[in-house]
């Protein structure tokens, strides 16, 4: 058996912290972006299938689902390392909790309280909640 490199988990720290590169979005080829177009297109199919058949409230929480997510972390992964899809990957799990928190303040409250501030107070938590997460994983 031979040694093989650590690979990281999703719980270990990074060296990199998450960054945006103009220069990475241009050079997004035309391949990428149909994968990326059908993924979405195939889950929102599959979310109106299911709205049909179960009804609205069911489908409409499928909707939530990041349609080219799993099709971004495959191109990331052959384009870039595993790493890179991980990182992508952690990133997509805290900004998906932290909506989920979002759209769980949102449902408990709408109804009870002025729109507004059920607005305000959902946004306020999402955001605490991503910068908590952030923090937490990639914070030094």
């Amino acid at each position: 058996m031979s040694p093989q490199a650590h690979e990281p988990s999703v719980r270990d720290r990074v060296d990199q912290r998450p960054a945006f590169s103009l220069g990475k979005v241009k050079e997004t080829r035309a391949r990428e972006l149909i994968i990326r177009f059908v993924a979405g297109a195939l889950t929102s199919v599959g979310a109106g299938l299911v709205t049909l058949a179960f009804g609205a409230r069911v489908g409409g929480i499928l909707l939530g689902f990041p349609a080219i997510m799993a099709a971004s972390l495959t191109l990331i992964e052959q384009e870039e390392d595993a790493g890179e899809a991980r990182e992508d990957a952690r990133g997509a799990i805290v900004g998906a909790s932290a909506l989920t928190l979002f759209a769980a303040i949102a449902a408990l409250t709408f109804g009870h309280m002025r729109g507004g501030f059920v607005l305000l107070a959902s946004t306020l938590v999402w955001a605490a909640a991503a910068l908590l997460g952030y923090v937490v994983l990639w914070w030094r």
